[in-house]
């Protein structure tokens, strides 16, 4: 899941004139929203900092400031003042949540983790909370662990695509760790089943497919592996990394003139990346092989 920034909104009623100097605690909240939702960041944190400096115990306008200096890219001062609204409120989850999503962004990852596990001990079914600890767990390479909470949330509400696609993901990364050929092959099966439902839950998931392909891969089904790259990008049309990767099977089964095909659309979409560059070169010079003598 993508990082989710949520605000406290409360709905005030204004008096028809103010001027700036009358301007309560409340009335620079109201507009710090109101810039929020604007997408005017630098005008919200005035009215956020206006609030707190007028009321200094109010939670809500400090949670606000945090969340607006988040989507400004102000990481430190963003975790202080979630920090400010949990003194005057441990039990706020959502500055718990939104406090490990800044920590984590920081790279401090084992307070970010403190914080998952507090915003759901105050919110127990906190689904967002739920995936993006069990994301940090994988990248902290505690799988189990991220399994675990993955499980959970699934109990909490199974229609959520995100949550089967990133549990594949700890599947796929805990296969590449297994040493034993069946166990190995056991959670790659585990892995597929992940993404099957995440496609399933949610039917436009092209990162899905994605995925879907390269674990079809790791097992040697080709036929399967193809369908899901071409599932892929006929979801996304410029999706160089399917095409790249298509491209390779469709020599693999023996259709060069597809490979070919598929080549041709790989570089002329890939071309228009800088971070493809390199993989464009490669790409030349596959081409310029198969067209000239249509075998490695």
């Amino acid at each position: 899941m993508n990082r989710l920034v949520t605000i406290f909104v409360a709905i005030l009623i204004m008096p028809a004139l103010l001027n700036a100097q009358e301007m309560s605690a409340d009335d620079m909240f109201r507009q710090g929203n109101e810039a929020f939702m604007e997408g005017n960041y630098d005008k919200a944190i005035k009215h956020f900092q206006g609030a707190v400096a007028e009321k200094d115990d109010f939670k809500e306008a400090w949670y606000n400031l945090g969340a607006t200096y988040g989507q400004a890219r102000q990481y430190e001062k963003e975790i202080e003042c979630y920090r400010k609204a949990l003194k005057l409120d441990s039990t706020y989850s959502r500055a718990h949540y939104n406090l490990a999503l800044a920590l984590e962004d920081s790279g401090k990852f084992e307070e970010a983790l403190e914080e998952y596990k507090l915003t759901l001990e105050h919110e127990a079914q906190a689904i967002d909370a739920m995936v993006n600890m069990g994301i940090l767990l994988t990248r902290m390479d505690k799988l189990d662990d991220a399994l675990a909470i993955y499980e959970k949330a699934i109990g909490v509400d199974s229609s959520i695509a995100d949550i089967f696609y990133n549990q594949g993901i700890a599947y796929g990364k805990k296969a590449q760790g297994a040493e034993e050929a069946e166990a190995k092959k056991s959670l790659i099966k585990k892995e597929i089943d992940c993404y099957l439902a995440a496609v399933d839950k949610r039917p436009a998931f092209f990162k899905a497919f994605y995925n879907l392909a390269v674990a079809y891969n790791k097992v040697g089904d080709l036929e399967k592996e193809i369908e899901s790259y071409e599932k892929a990008i006929e979801l996304k049309k410029t999706y160089p990394e399917a095409l790249y990767n298509l491209a390779y099977a469709l020599e693999e089964k023996g259709d060069t003139q597809k490979a070919i095909a598929t080549w041709k659309q790989y570089i002329e979409i890939a071309s228009r990346y800088e971070s493809e560059k390199d993989f464009v070169e490669v790409a030349r010079q596959e081409l310029a092989r198969l067209e000239q003598t249509g075998v490695r």
